[in-house]
């Protein structure tokens, strides 16, 4: 009979057998493996950036707060808290710089398919499964649809794989009235991704009231425990104030935040395929001809699937003999599955936006923690409903594709259009029928065999299919794509600055065409080049800049809220774009006057510079109102003549205004989390600096903080007095000073708990 230690070697084994199933491939025909859509135009750059900010911290010792090349300029800290700031795997790969990028991902991947193995099988054993069940649930959290479809976002894959530790917290409270670990795993789930972690912790009372139920005798102490784990919650959310509170005051802007009341999906596939993705590993077939399509992304993140013997073992509590576990377990399964039918269900989990199936990652842990309960209890399985459960789920494997063509009105494309998809679908009835006589049987073993196998094959094709055999998906084209302007870091903008002596004073960007020489690749190039660029794809770009989209609606690529790319001349001059790199003069934003300035750079690019230039700050003569300007639907041309406000700051800003000559910042020195300007003035004005707006500017002139507005579409204004101004500017994420003081009284309160709870230990130890 094997031991703990026996599975748990096998466990590290198997993980890796099935790594290699679907990793290898990649290996042996030198690809890339570049998982979903988002990792290479988005996650890519992020992580550039990140480790170009942290390697000028280990230099200078200069915080990674502020991005100058990602879009305009980018409050770093506070935006990519979603992203990678907390997330500890990215900061893992910073030991690893050496290793191209897409291999460096792919290794941390494969340790977060092991450390989701572990995670899940420590909390499996805390809930007193025995080593070979907890075996097998462990490899179907690893390896479940959403760990594989979710891969790709490597943020959200950090969270699942730590995920088990914080319920292992609430298990190890309920049982032994330990709190330490569920503090530590509530900090650290919120540093690693605040998103998830609001959706974890919307759950969280359903999950603590059923095992509660579960665990404990009676009711009569629910209220003083439920409180004590209340505070340890919020003790552990204390610890993480560091990236929660400057996230807070960072995207209470954001354009994706807003409320969704609706009570039904309109499209009946939506239902369907929520049903079916418990029982077909649906992300083989999600990107490709899939019957449940929608044309809506939000279907598209339904991963329920944890395995057919997953499913298969769900199914039986309605026919186990524990009426009491079976109850809880269902009233429990109701609640949950309530919140998923319902659109305002999924946007409550989703922060009151938009509907999000994002969350299904706990339903799939769910099913699987019933499963295993039980699998180490089969002697309460009613053997005879066994091959009856088996035969219903068969039953929808094989009839929803059929029922859902007919729904659609496609009946006629069955045979033809989907007939993989059938297929597959087939083939999961027939492996659950299976399954079914080996669990009738009790035979164990094997079905734990079948398991292992299933993910293998599945996984392999996965990953098999989501190989790019074409020239974009090649190592080669990735280095060509991100050196197409520059071999050396800092290279190209050290040669436009040679171009003219004041640049190395100014401040100014520079258009780069997406489809030629960014190859249609990503909007997020300028990060590779270190370039003030004009695009950007993110969903945690500046909120500020959704006024300028209010203003200039054709700055989103493709009506998108993510995509965005200055191309308006007008916004161009506004925003200081003083050259531009294209590959022939039809490639030149029309409306500008541009003078070539060489015609052979690195071969074939063209340089053309803006004899419109215009500086980083401008004072201005003129005030208006936002209302005023998009009532009157005025000229974008009209920013670099008119400040346009806020009703409530005109009053004093046109206080502050004097008709006098325009003039600009000079001495121009930027870099890190601050900049510095002159600028000499006849009279009081007001300047505006074309730096996305951002409470977390302190803005010194002569040494004396002054007041800053957000003005001519989400940039920075203040007021000059006359004569000599010399301009300080420091960034500092706003609220992250509070955040500092918050997570160090939680790190003390954390500290004082854990020392009071190990000596309450130490006594019962001595007593016994």
């Amino acid at each position: 009979m094997l031991g703990k230690k026996d599975y748990r070697l096998i466990l590290i084994v198997v993980t890796a057998l099935i790594c290699c199933c679907m990793f290898v491939p990649n290996f042996l025909a030198h690809i890339p493996v570049t998982y979903g859509t988002d990792l290479k135009p988005e996650q890519f750059f992020f992580n550039m950036e990140f480790t170009n900010l942290m390697n000028q911290l280990f230099r200078t010792g200069t915080l990674p707060f502020y991005s100058w090349s990602m879009f305009l300029g980018t409050n770093f800290f506070a935006s990519q808290t979603f992203y990678i700031i907390g997330d500890p795997f990215t900061w893992a790969s910073l030991l690893i710089q050496g290793i191209n990028f897409f291999d460096r991902t792919l290794i941390l991947e494969i340790v977060k398919f092991f450390v989701s193995v572990f995670t899940m099988y420590f909390l499996l054993r805390n809930m007193k499964i025995s080593s070979k069940i907890s075996f097998f649930g462990s490899l179907c959290y690893a390896f479940s649809g959403w760990a594989i479809f979710f891969s790709g976002q490597l943020m959200f894959h950090s969270f699942y794989c730590l995920v088990p530790l914080y319920f292992c917290g609430i298990e190890k409270y309920l049982r032994l009235n330990r709190k330490t670990l569920f503090i530590m795993m509530t900090a650290l789930l919120l540093i690693t991704n605040w998103y998830f972690f609001y959706t974890l912790s919307f759950l969280t009372p359903f999950y603590y009231i059923y095992r509660y139920s579960l665990i404990k005798s009676d009711f009569r102490k629910f209220i003083p425990n439920t409180i004590k784990l209340i505070g340890c919650y919020f003790i552990g959310v204390m610890v993480g104030g560091i990236v929660l509170i400057p996230t807070i005051y960072y995207m209470k802007g954001n354009n994706r935040i807003g409320f969704n009341t609706d009570l039904i999906f309109q499209d009946p596939q939506v239902y369907l395929h929520l049903l079916a993705s418990m029982f077909v590993p649906n992300y083989q077939y999600i990107y490709g001809i899939n019957i449940f399509e929608t044309n809506w992304h939000v279907t598209r993140e339904i991963c329920i699937w944890a395995g057919s013997l997953t499913a298969l073992l769900v199914l039986q509590l309605f026919w186990i003999k524990d009426h009491f576990y079976k109850v809880r377990t269902i009233l429990f399964y109701i609640s949950i599955l309530l919140i998923a039918l319902i659109p305002l269900g999924d946007a409550a989990l989703h922060g009151f936006s938009d509907p999000s199936f994002r969350w299904t990652f706990l339903l799939t842990l769910f099913n699987i923690m019933t499963a295993c309960w039980i699998f180490e209890n089969s002697d309460q399985i009613d053997s005879s409903m066994i091959m009856v459960s088996a035969g219903i789920a068969a039953t929808i494997c094989i009839g929803i594709i059929p029922f859902a063509s007919l729904v659609e009105g496609k009946a006629q494309l069955l045979l033809s259009n989907y007939l993989p998809q059938f297929l597959l679908f087939c083939l999961c009835g027939v492996l659950i029928l299976l399954e079914g006589l080996l669990l009738k049987r009790h035979a164990i073993n094997l079905l734990i065999i079948i398991t292992i196998l299933e993910f293998s094959i599945s996984g392999g094709i996965h990953y098999l299919n989501k190989m790019d055999y074409s020239e974009r998906g090649s190592y080669t084209f990735i280095d060509q794509v991100t050196h197409v302007l520059q071999d050396e870091d800092q290279e190209l903008n050290n040669y436009l600055n040679y171009l003219d002596p004041d640049n190395y004073s100014q401040y100014y960007r520079v258009y780069v065409p997406y489809d030629s020489l960014y190859w249609s690749y990503s909007h997020n190039l300028s990060v590779a080049y270190q370039l003030n660029g004009l695009m950007i794809y993110d969903s945690t770009y500046s909120p500020s800049i959704n006024k300028l989209a209010e203003m200039s609606p054709d700055i989103k690529v493709n009506n998108s809220g993510m995509m965005l790319n200055i191309e308006n001349p007008s916004l161009m001059t506004f925003l200081n774009v003083k050259y531009a790199l294209v590959l022939n003069e039809k490639e030149l934003p029309q409306g500008i006057q541009w003078q070539l300035v060489t015609d052979d750079y690195r071969g074939n690019i063209q340089i053309y510079k803006n004899l419109d230039y215009r500086a980083l700050g401008t004072t201005y003569n003129f005030v208006m109102t936002y209302d005023e300007f998009l009532q009157t639907k005025k000229s974008l041309e009209l920013l670099t003549e008119i400040v346009v406000c806020e009703p409530k700051d005109y009053v004093e800003i046109s206080s502050s205004i004097s008709k006098s000559k325009s003039v600009s910042l000079q001495d121009i020195s930027y870099g890190g989390n601050q900049l510095t300007a002159k600028t000499n003035t006849m009279s009081d004005t007001f300047i505006v600096m074309t730096i996305p707006y951002d409470e977390g500017w302190k803005i010194l002139v002569n040494g004396n903080e002054v007041k800053k507005y957000n003005v001519n579409g989400g940039f920075i204004g203040v007021a000059l007095q006359k004569g000599e101004n010399h301009i300080e500017m420091y960034f500092v994420p706003e609220g992250f000073k509070i955040g500092v003081v918050i997570s160090g009284i939680g790190c003390v309160l954390s500290g004082i708990l854990y020392f009071i709870e190990r000596k309450s230990k130490n006594e019962t130890k001595r007593v016994s």
